[in-house]
């Protein structure tokens, strides 16, 4: 399979590398089984990070940079040029784990009604600790469009997630490309109109906690986009996310019985649970 990976930036010269490095390391791409086109979409940094960009001289790295409103503006521009078959975005700083392009093939190969796949949630701290793993239970899809998703309940891990291209369609890319902090909720909500989110329990990507990011420049700021562009849920459903977030806390959800995607080892394949 082919992936179109966008890596939306703005002075991350002490960043981009490790997560170029990150593709460049996937064993499905060195065993030619999986190829890429990465498009570092830079919004005019001025720390050399586009020098850094294009000194790997890889004819799969494509770069622009010019002047953009924010990361959603940067990762629009790189979603209407994708081409590929699976599509996926990193901030510059993370990284993919080395089988995640395997994994995410081997299912999309093998499951042709699975049409976006998210991992294992996982939390680094400043110096790239795992600090957190959770396998995440079943996502509802009547919950997405509601904005339930980061609020009541767990958030859907973005670095961690992956799509079929054609799903790029769905998206209403000018009101994506207007969103400031909330744009993961946005894509997540295009696309659940028609698909379910699965899961597979597996390492594919996480999030590092480091200061200066997006998330924390604007204190409450997420939750009050999100509010904007979801539909209005009810008072039952918020009622039936709280109750599950409490059930969540007080259950380990084991892959087999949840729905997700597990490693079979005697028939040595992803299976679904």
């Amino acid at each position: 399979m082919k992936y179109d990976v966008i890596i939306p930036v703005y002075n991350g010269v002490q960043k981009l590398e490790r997560t170029i490095q990150s593709l460049l390391q996937q064993s499905s791409i060195a065993s030619g089984q999986d190829s890429f086109s990465c498009l570092i979409v830079d919004g005019a940094s001025t720390d050399g990070t586009i020098d850094l960009a294009r000194s790997f001289q890889d004819p799969r790295i494509h770069v622009i940079s010019e002047p953009d409103s924010g990361m959603y503006h940067a990762l629009t521009k790189g979603l209407k040029r994708a081409q590929g078959d699976v599509c996926c975005y990193l901030p510059a700083g993370e990284f993919f784990e080395p089988s995640a392009f395997s994994t995410v093939s081997e299912i999309f190969t093998t499951h042709r009604d699975v049409h976006w796949l998210t991992g294992m949630n996982v939390l680094r701290n400043e110096k790239l600790q795992t600090i957190n793993v959770f396998t995440p239970p079943a996502f509802k899809r009547k919950f997405f469009t509601k904005g339930l998703y980061g609020t009541r309940l767990h958030v859907v891990q973005q670095e961690s997630t992956f799509w079929r291209t054609t799903l790029n369609e769905l998206i209403d890319l000018e009101r994506l490309a207007a969103c400031r902090l909330a744009g993961d909720f946005f894509l997540w909500k295009c696309f659940a109109k028609q698909h379910e989110l699965h899961v597979v329990s597996s390492i594919l990507s996480g999030f590092t906690s480091e200061e200066g990011q997006l998330s924390g420049q604007i204190p409450g700021g997420y939750r009050k986009e999100l509010k904007s562009l979801r539909d209005r849920p009810s008072v039952f459903e918020e009622i039936h996310a709280m109750v599950l977030r409490e059930v969540y806390k007080h259950k380990r959800f084991d892959p087999r019985k949840s729905g997700a995607f597990y490693y079979d080892l005697d028939r040595k394949r992803w299976a679904r649970g």
